[in-house]
């Protein structure tokens, strides 16, 4: 874990000190859990099912394992975890589409809905005695709301995007108006989309709100740390880079012809895995000019995961497979012993998930350069990453993986390496339960002054 000056403070390296040695990172802290079993945490999220790794309820989960008194508290709950309560308050939905829509017309984002008042009334809130916040830029929570809620209570929250230091945008790409305070916005239509442009104005919001808000800010990339030590808006909070984790029993080299057979994948074919959608920041139409562009006479099975029928100008010349969304990881995980080669070339990137657990399967990925991925995937021994938007090289690239086995299987032994490494899920929780113990000895400390 780093500081906002870049002090080491967990990830590898000289530990600080004995109790964080490198087996507390590796294996969560019996120690640690006793000291922190009757620590009260809540995770505040929008959802709990859907983008579970994301949004707490994982962390949750592993919470109550270790023997927190963990709650998660969301927007809106569809799983059947007894210790998962969804805020509620009159009129919720109707008021909540009806200011979605104001905003909208009124070109800002995330200010008026009343989520943070029914938050700050909520018996697990009041109970807390740390508090944790993931997404809360998806059209529910007031931005107004944090510096009440953290005013007294201590606060983190994980930046899982760069929405929160821009005028309106999830990513900004190329633009850098994000450091001196947006307006003149050069496309008011991505993501998060704006009528008229009012990005100074939100920029400007978000300024003052996170002035007055008293937290501390996890990211999960070197790529997002380096925003948020430059941002404006954040460059004064503490900083804390914990990458995410998985399950590396789960996401792991397996028999890659069991899971062909299942996914009905003809024989001898080379099976492409990719994440289809249509999103603006995955790289679509760079896949299509791939895939145009590759000349091999290997019979090829396209693999897909997310959206349907993105590929269907295909059939006839590859076979496809569309698997849809999928909720169960462990279906993922088949997946991705069915490949390989998994294609990733988004232009904005995080983090990364999909590619660390492809990396964990044991498969190389092909990224571009410019996001965090050829960070996280530690290309170019964990991954192949080509210059944004040349499609040339990422045919080229790809090509090269479809004609040499040797070259797929050295580059994904690698990556299953890395991943062991550097993405345990158990390392997560640790460092996440680190910084929790960290917070609330601070805390402490200034009580006692």
């Amino acid at each position: 874990m780093l500081t906002s000056t870049g002090k080491l403070l967990s990830m590898g390296g000289k530990p600080r000190n004995k109790s964080l040695s490198l087996p507390f990172l590796m294996n969560i802290s019996n120690t640690a859990s006793k000291q922190m079993t009757k620590l009260r945490t809540l995770q505040i999220g929008n959802v709990d099912v859907i983008g579970s790794r994301f949004n707490g309820q994982e962390l949750h989960s592993a919470l109550c394992a270790e023997g927190f008194d963990s709650h998660h508290l969301v927007w809106r709950k569809m799983g059947s975890d007894a210790k998962t309560t969804e805020i509620d308050y009159p009129f919720k939905t109707p008021m909540n589409n009806a200011l979605k829509k104001l905003e909208s017309d009124l070109s800002i984002q995330s200010i008026l809905h009343p989520a943070p008042f029914a938050i700050a009334l909520n018996e697990h809130f009041r109970a807390a005695d740390l508090v944790h916040y993931h997404l809360l830029h998806t059209g529910w929570f007031s931005l107004l709301g944090l510096p009440l809620l953290t005013k007294n209570k201590p606060s983190i929250m994980t930046l899982h995007d760069p929405w929160s230091m821009t005028g309106h945008c999830s990513y900004p790409r190329s633009c850098d108006r994000w450091m001196t305070g947006c307006g003149d916005c050069p496309d008011l239509e991505v993501i998060q989309l704006m009528k008229k442009d009012n990005t100074h104005g939100m920029w400007k919001a978000k300024r003052d709100v996170f002035a007055k808000a008293n937290l501390e800010i996890v990211v999960a990339s070197k790529w997002m740390l380096e925003k948020v030590q430059t941002s404006p808006i954040f460059s004064h909070f503490k900083h804390h880079l914990i990458p995410f984790g998985i399950d590396l029993e789960k996401f792991r080299p397996g028999d890659s012809e069991v899971a062909r057979k299942k996914l009905g994948i003809y024989p001898g074919n080379t099976v492409i895995c990719l994440r289809a959608t249509v999103s603006p920041f995955k790289g679509l139409p760079y896949i299509y000019e791939a895939l145009e562009k590759l000349s091999t006479t290997k019979p090829l099975t396209i693999l897909t995961l997310e959206d349907k029928q993105l590929f269907k100008d295909y059939l006839g010349k590859h076979q496809l497979i569309d698997l849809g969304w999928l909720e169960d990881s462990n279906l993922i995980a088949e997946a991705y012993r069915a490949a390989d080669i998994f294609l990733m070339p988004s232009t904005a990137e995080a983090f990364g998930v999909m590619a660390i657990e492809a990396m964990a399967s044991g498969k190389p990925t092909i990224v571009f350069e410019g996001t965090s991925l050829p960070e996280v995937t530690f290309a170019p021994k964990g991954a192949i990453a080509v210059p944004m938007g040349d499609s040339d090289a990422l045919t080229e690239s790809l090509r090269r993986l479809i004609e040499n086995k040797e070259l797929r299987n050295s580059i994904g032994k690698e990556a299953r390496q890395l991943a062991e490494a550097h993405y345990n899920w158990k390392t997560h929780v640790s460092r996440i339960i680190e910084l929790y113990e960290q917070v609330m000895s601070e805390k402490a400390t200034k009580a006692n002054r």
